[in-house]
């Protein structure tokens, strides 16, 4: 059976949450003091600059956030996409619906209507692909754990992350959408397509890309009228 769109459903995707962008952190605990309300939570990757299981520093770090996503899936629906930023996350956050990579497009319904959700990263070149395969490998990552002395490693990659420019627009963004429809057709009747990944919080025919929180300051919404489905991306603060 698949997994159903909820009506106050909550798309939030590229917060890309450090000690600088602090917003993905903000919203949780809007979440948690009912100032968002939603049932369902859609958290589509890339949530965090870095996480995952086997990195102890960025665990630490990040603890704070972490808690407050356990604490909000007691009581609502929590879906996360893992990202090319966070991965590995199942001890992490044990109680929500967890999608890797491999697993993407994750295929949900709303009164027959099949949607399809991706963090982004899917279709990629070979040689990608053999580099997110390294990179998610827990013994390889496990590994760099254990020479992670004082955590020079972690904070070295810290300090990039942080100064990293993530913001652009992409220039022609209707061929880039129209390009992603034709990757999604192999999938059979698949009403919309919904992406983080690409920051652009732009929508072309039945190809949505989630705005990045952390450039635009952005999350989406579902929006139902008439038994349709639409969505508004939503200003925070």
């Amino acid at each position: 059976m698949l997994l159903n769109l909820k009506k106050d459903a909550i798309f939030i995707a590229d917060s890309h949450y450090n000690h600088q962008r602090i917003d993905f952190e903000n919203i949780m605990n809007d979440i948690l003091s009912n100032k968002i309300e939603t049932s369902q939570l859609f958290l589509m990757g890339d949530m965090f600059d870095f996480l995952c299981d086997e990195v102890s520093y960025f665990k630490k770090i990040n603890q704070n956030v972490i808690s407050k996503i356990n604490q909000i899936s007691q009581n609502i629906e929590v879906i996360y996409l893992e990202g090319n930023h966070d991965f590995n996350l199942k001890e992490i956050f044990p109680d929500i619906v967890l999608i890797k990579r491999e697993n993407q497009p994750f295929i949900i319904e709303y009164n027959d209507e099949y949607i399809a959700l991706s963090h982004g990263d899917i279709f990629t070149a070979f040689s990608y692909n053999v580099f997110t395969s390294i990179m998610r490998n827990k013994y390889f990552l496990k590994f760099l754990n254990m020479i992670d002395i004082s955590s020079f490693i972690s904070k070295y990659f810290e300090n990039k992350l942080v100064k990293k420019e993530i913001c652009h627009d992409i220039d022609n963004f209707q061929l880039f959408a129209k390009n992603r429809i034709k990757l999604y057709q192999q999938y059979d009747a698949i009403s919309y397509i919904i992406e983080g990944h690409f920051h652009q919080g732009k929508r072309y025919l039945n190809y949505i890309n989630i705005p990045s929180l952390a450039c635009d300051n952005f999350y989406t919404k579902v929006k139902i009228e008439n038994f349709k489905i639409g969505f508004e991306n939503i200003k925070y603060n």
